[in-house]
């Protein structure tokens, strides 16, 4: 999938007048200055390439294009803006091309049309207020959600404004560290919800036993669980943050930023250890087979209640007790996380 946007791709007749400069929105992706008028006319027929790359963007999210995309010459730049209504994202191809070469990866031509398009989704090209720093950082964080849905990895999604980004903010730019912030902010909220890496995918984070209600009583209402916190420490970072995370004992926080302490084999949750929820307190404490919560454990739920007893594939499964927050508790063989008569 090399040079992906490298080719033109619509035919005119006429030439298109792009009114840089005269007020209209337009946002270059590097915040490179373009002259006050750009004259596009391309009129090679179209091989249907750039079409094809914008509709693999937004097929993750459920659109449909809406605007043009055309190939604008000697511009050294991506950019999107509204002309008569109609809104455009134009490119040069040799400087799509050139970047792709440079960073010897056509995930950075396809993170820039992504960025572009973002400006057209979050209506920045119709708001009537210019180009602003807010709406790069809210444009960069869209191509980061998109890229990892098209399977990038964190590097490939900032591979491009890595590449092309201004050390130093502007009127209208962010600084590259900012920049790149805002795409990996995109890509772990994607993570969060899609996940795709190895260890996401197999870790049980969403799995938690059902609490009980109790039988002809109201639900008890939440209370919080007094337990100890998670470790301090890099708290901003995401993946295996100490230790030996493959086969050893270490500490692994997730996307959603929940936290797993204690034994791994092969990359998984085996052995002993210790489950903490976002916020720092105790979710779960005790055995794992195979990522999966196993043999003698301690559930602490969100309400209040506590289940102690045997696991089997993330569910009380035989001998335990349910401790309900107002102090009851049910001492029962569990059979898929239900009490048996």
């Amino acid at each position: 999938m090399s040079t992906a946007l490298a080719g033109p791709l619509i035919a005119q007749t006429n030439t298109l007048p792009l009114p840089l400069g005269s007020g209209a929105f337009i946002c270059s992706y590097t915040g490179g200055k373009i002259g006050p008028q750009v004259v596009c006319s391309p009129t090679t027929a179209s091989n249907g390439h750039a079409e094809k790359v914008v509709d693999r963007i937004l097929k993750p999210i459920g659109l449909i294009r809406n605007f043009k995309v055309i190939e604008c010459s000697n511009t050294d730049n991506c950019f999107a803006t509204v002309l008569k209504g109609q809104r455009f994202i134009v490119y040069d191809g040799a400087f799509m091309q050139q970047i792709e070469e440079e960073t010897e990866t056509d995930w950075s031509a396809i993170s820039i049309m992504a960025h572009e398009i973002g400006h057209h989704l979050q209506g920045h090209t119709i708001d009537g207020r210019g180009g602003q720093p807010i709406k790069e950082i809210e444009a960069d964080k869209f191509s980061g959600f998109v890229l990892h849905q098209l399977g990038a990895s964190l590097d490939e999604a900032t591979v491009a404004v890595r590449a092309l980004g201004d050390e130093h903010a502007t009127s209208t730019h962010p600084a590259k560290p900012a920049r790149v912030e805002a795409i990996r902010k995109g890509w772990l909220e994607a993570e969060s919800m899609y996940p795709k890496s190895r260890t996401a995918i197999k870790t049980p984070v969403a799995m938690a036993p059902k609490a009980i209600t109790p039988t002809n009583t109201p639900a008890v209402a939440a209370r919080p669980v007094i337990a100890p916190k998670a470790p301090v420490g890099s708290s901003s970072r995401v993946g295996c943050v100490s230790g030996d995370c493959e086969d050893g004992t270490g500490t692994f926080v997730y996307p959603t930023r929940e936290r797993y302490v204690g034994e791994f084999e092969e990359g998984d949750k085996h052995g002993e250890g210790v489950e903490y929820y976002a916020d720092g307190k105790l979710k779960y404490k005790g055995n794992f087979r195979d990522n999966l919560r196993s043999d003698y454990g301690v559930y602490y739920y969100r309400n209040g209640d506590k289940y102690a007893g045997w696991f089997q594939n993330n569910i009380p499964n035989g001998k335990g007790t349910y401790y309900f927050a107002d102090g009851d508790k049910i001492v029962a063989t569990f059979r898929n996380g239900k009490p048996m008569q």
